[in-house]
């Protein structure tokens, strides 16, 4: 392990490169991180419980209801199959054909359960370019996929904050930023990008190299809500991905005898899912923990409620992920392994 990290030291792309290959060595392990993720997980909680009070958090749990167990999982799957079939419209290399399902279905469980410390987004990122996409297809197509993400996400947030506005169990600090900030930010993004040329600004070093990959993934976009019904698996599989994630966490606020309004709720888990959680290392885990259950405190959910059911949440997430992130981890390996590539990058 020592001399498969052994580089020069001195600069930062040393130490990106160490890094790099730790990242990789430790994706060879996905149980042992999956797990981790798991004590994570349970830690984060168990400090969120004593904040939120441990008498108060053993009241929710002696009203807990097993039945609720079903739809939670069911909801689960449903969110599996929406982000597949989205995954596997979008994540394309170039002009070829799209991965076959069974890929797709591989990379997303892959990059649910927990293995990665780069996070879900780097696994697409190297499954392109082992399907043959060059660096910038790879990155245009990541970023259009996160894109479709928080779009789906955001108009689904707007509408629920614009419901519960001056709604008094409802923080105005949760609603307002969402009725104002999703409409003026779409009309600055567009404004902004009507001006910029992504050729000139690949032209002025990686900075500009990064923003000219953004605008690529954004022209994607517009072309996307051109076409809905051409691009109807990437928006429908999406829909169904946010539907399935939040009825998820409904069914576990029911699950300890709460019964929020659906607005409420879509609106904390847009709140608290400001990062998806594919794009932070390990799905997010620790970081959804905190932001979720005070997402929902600020909904009008009690906080010892909330802790919970997130965990309960998150915990059904990694069960199911889990397993066919094992079965898959040695397809993806050899998928997302680096291969010498003629030409230009």
């Amino acid at each position: 392990m020592q001399d498969a990290f052994r580089t020069p030291t001195g600069s930062g792309k040393d130490v990106m490169q160490r890094l790099q290959r730790f990242s990789r060595w430790v994706e060879k392990r996905p149980l042992a991180l999956s797990l981790l993720a798991i004590v994570i997980a349970t830690g984060v909680t168990v400090l969120m419980a004593n904040a939120a009070g441990l008498h108060a958090v053993r009241g929710v749990l002696d009203r807990f209801d097993p039945i609720w167990l079903l739809p939670l999982l069911l909801a689960r799957v449903i969110s599996y199959a929406g982000y597949t079939a989205a995954h596997h419209a979008t994540i394309r290399p170039g002009r070829h054909k799209a991965p076959r399902l069974r890929t797709a279905f591989k990379t997303v469980a892959f990059g649910a359960a927990a293995t990665s410390l780069a996070g879900g987004f780097s696994i697409d990122h190297r499954a392109m370019r082992g399907a043959g996409a060059t660096s910038r297809q790879a990155t245009v197509r990541v970023l259009n996929l996160g894109a479709l993400e928080l779009a789906t996400l955001a108009l689904a947030g707007w509408a629920s904050a614009l419901a519960l506005l001056g709604a008094p169990h409802v923080q105005l600090v949760v609603t307002v930023p969402w009725v104002v900030g999703v409409p003026v930010g779409c009309v600055l993004a567009l404004s902004g990008s009507a001006r910029l040329s992504a050729r000139s600004l690949a032209r002025k070093g990686r900075i500009g190299r990064a923003l000219a990959r953004v605008l690529e993934a954004g022209d994607l976009m517009r072309e996307q809500l051109r076409h809905p019904l051409r691009c109807g698996a990437a928006w429908s599989g999406m829909v169904a991905y946010w539907a399935g994630e939040i009825l998820s966490l409904w069914a576990a606020l029911r699950l300890f005898g709460q019964h929020p309004a659906v607005a409420a709720v879509i609106l904390a888990y847009a709140t608290g899912h400001v990062l998806t959680p594919r794009s932070l290392p390990l799905s997010g885990v620790g970081v959804t923990e905190v932001l979720l259950p005070l997402a929902l405190a600020s909904t009008g959910i009690a906080l010892a409620a909330a802790v919970p059911a997130v965990f309960a949440y998150r915990i059904a997430l990694l069960a199911l992920s889990i397993p066919p992130a094992l079965i898959a981890h040695k397809d993806v390996m050899r998928l997302i392994a680096p291969k010498p590539r003629p030409g230009v990058t």
